[in-house]
């Protein structure tokens, strides 16, 4: 059972470079982060108005954008969805019992003020796939309706959006070795449940790991004390979007928690990558994103005067980040995002385009913005 378990959790969060990576030193390096999603991002913490009725949802159209490059079997994804949902909630003494543990709670009961609530950020997202198929020779094997789904709770920016609960549903095949020599053993059918429960302070998590595919099973539990005595700022892996849409600046050294496995160091450095190596492909690209976020109100093109005196309409601004992790090697890249930038169009910085490597050198996935 544990054997299983510790396959299936490499496996379903092959994303994210997976080796080892050991505590850092007793100086702690704090993220520098804004509140990138408000217009005024120098405001730390949470704005009552950015609740459920004010929640940004959007949509991104998931293709395979390279090709498998294994010499030994193939994946192919059909054309999948990954949507996102974040907001500030409304926690009460109520909600508390089922987004903390009993041994922590008095910590949190305590910040809830004379009010009796306390705001907390929600982030939700959805990968669904219609189906993934990989192939060995003249043989393939076709796994349907794959998802992955997110739930993460988390602090303000004035607390270095620190973790507080996040729960992860996987189910989906994904690649199991680099080289396979049997169809069986190019893929490993993930079906597990993470659930993680912080401390008020970050310090400290207790995780919950459960293999769904097996019926009744039991949880793992997963203790890993002492987050506060690594380097930089700890944050749980389901909400990494968020923290990089928050970081100031052109670089942010962080640490990624998985459930059952030691926190991991990871650098992101902003670029001016394009959102295609291509020019042309890369141009339509920004004018599809471009047209989403001016139908919701998220960018209005201005006239600009040029110097041969005609004027033209601006375009929508991005900025790269790529998420390299320190300390080891991995079968894989790393992974990048892509972020509106412009903020006298008031786009926030909102992500655009995520591109996920896929192990073992078989292809890509692309995250594009759709609605």
């Amino acid at each position: 059972m544990k054997k299983r378990l510790a396959v299936l959790l490499t496996a379903a969060v092959a994303g994210v470079a997976l080796t080892a990576a050991g505590c850092g030193s007793s100086s702690k390096n704090l993220a520098s982060l804004s509140s990138n999603w408000y217009s005024d991002a120098a405001f730390k913490n949470i704005q009552p108005t950015f609740t459920g009725n004010n929640a940004e949802n959007y949509t991104y159209k998931v293709t395979q954008s390279d090709d498998s490059g294994n010499g030994y079997y193939s994946v192919k994804y059909a054309e999948g969805t990954y949507n996102t949902q974040f907001y500030a909630k409304k926690i009460t003494e109520t909600e508390l019992s089922s987004i903390t543990l009993e041994k922590w709670r008095d910590e949190y009961t305590a910040s809830l003020g004379s009010e009796g609530f306390m705001y907390l950020y929600y982030y939700k997202t959805e990968l669904l796939l219609p189906s993934v198929t990989f192939t060995l020779g003249n043989e393939s094997k076709t796994f349907e309706n794959q998802s992955v789904v997110s739930e993460s709770y988390f602090l303000s920016v004035a607390d270095y959006l620190s973790p507080v609960y996040t729960l992860r549903t996987v189910h989906r095949a994904l690649p199991a070795e680099l080289q396979a020599a049997e169809l069986s053993r190019c893929y490993t059918q993930s079906d597990m449940k993470y659930e993680s429960f912080y401390n008020i302070s970050g310090g400290n998590v207790t995780s919950y790991i459960t293999d769904l595919s097996a019926d009744g099973a039991e949880p793992q539990t997963y203790e890993a004390g002492g987050l506060k005595g690594y380097h930089n700022s700890v944050f749980d892996y389901t909400y990494l979007d968020v923290v990089i849409r928050a970081m100031r600046g052109t670089s942010l050294a962080l640490t990624l928690y998985t459930p059952g496995l030691a926190p991991r160091d990871y650098s992101v450095t902003v670029g001016n990558d394009a959102l295609l190596q291509d020019a042309d492909k890369a141009d339509a690209q920004l004018a599809e994103v471009q047209s989403v976020l001016e139908a919701k109100g998220m960018f209005t093109p201005k006239s600009v005067e040029n110097e041969d005196g005609t004027t033209t309409l601006s375009k929508l601004q991005t900025k790269s980040a790529t998420v390299t992790f320190n300390g080891g090697s991995f079968s894989g890249v790393s992974q990048k995002y892509w972020f509106a930038t412009d903020a006298e169009n008031t786009t926030r910085t909102l992500m655009v385009k995520y591109t996920e490597p896929l192990v073992y050198n078989l292809g890509a996935l692309d995250y594009v913005l759709q609605a």
